[in-house]
This record gives C-alpha cells, structure tokens and sequence, in this order.
C-alpha cells in the first residue's frame, strides 16, 4: 500500500520540486538584477533577518544582513558598471520552503572611462520562503585567487 501511495504521490512531488526550483532561480534573478542596478536597499530586501550568519564573502563572515550591507555600501557607490554572467546554476529542493542553490559565474567589472575586468566566482545561497516571498538566508561566496 505504501508503495502504491508513493507511486501516486510521485508526480506531485515533482511537479512541487520543479515549481520551487522555477520560483528560486526567477527570485535570484531578481537579486541578480538589482545587484547590476546598484540598488543596495533592493538587493538586500531578498535577504531573510538572521543573527546565525547571514552571508561569508571571500572568507569574512557577517553574521547579520545589515553588517553584510555595512560591508559593502561603499562599493555600491563607486562609478562602475557591473554585470553578472551565469555559467551553472544547480537548484536542490530541500523541502516546499526551502532549496540550495550553488552557482557559478563571472563578475564583469567597468570602472568608468577603463576596460572591463572579469572576475570568476562561485556561490551557494540557501534561500527561504517566508510569507510566500523567497529570501535568502545565507549566502556563500568566493572568488579564485588570481
């Protein structure tokens, strides 16, 4: 009988897992977008509140959004241009609320008046549904040594 139920219950699941990972990947390309966009206020309104370790950049660890937005700021305020290249993006649905997803990418960077700079990166977000609306709840990303 188990099985049978199994059997049945198969598709939904699927189906559940496939609308979860659609809904993740549209949620970071959000994040993407208001990152190119230097909107800090905006990319930072896809993090989830968290005091357990909100985001470790390169190795420093920031254990709440708001230290992580601290960290950053400055850089959001430089006259550059900045666009994000996905080579990979694998999602694991963890439950209906909760899914990993691991990427790799590039960073082009355009210092106003210069040439462009290409940056390779990894990063894993662990991202959350909390009141129908995706978040990411940490966020782990590095950059090769060059």
């Amino acid at each position: 009988m188990r099985i049978l139920f199994l059997l049945l219950c198969a598709p939904a699941f699927a189906q559940d897992n496939a609308a979860v990972e659609k809904a993740v990947l549209a949620a970071n390309a959000q994040a993407t977008r208001a990152a190119e966009d230097r909107d800090l206020d905006r990319l930072f309104s896809f993090m989830a509140e968290t005091s357990k370790g909100s985001i470790v950049q390169n190795g420093a660890l920031s254990l709440t959004p708001q230290e992580a937005k601290a960290k950053v700021a400055s850089g959001f305020r430089a006259p550059v241009m900045v666009a994000y290249r996905w080579k990979q993006q694998y999602v694991t649905v963890l439950s209906p609320d909760a899914a990993l997803l691991v990427s790799e990418g590039e960073t082009v960077i355009t210092p106003e008046g210069q040439s462009s700079t290409t940056v390779p990166f990894v990063q894993t977000t662990v991202w959350v549904q909390r009141d129908g609306v995706w978040k990411i709840l940490h966020a782990h990303q590095s950059s090769p040594p060059r």
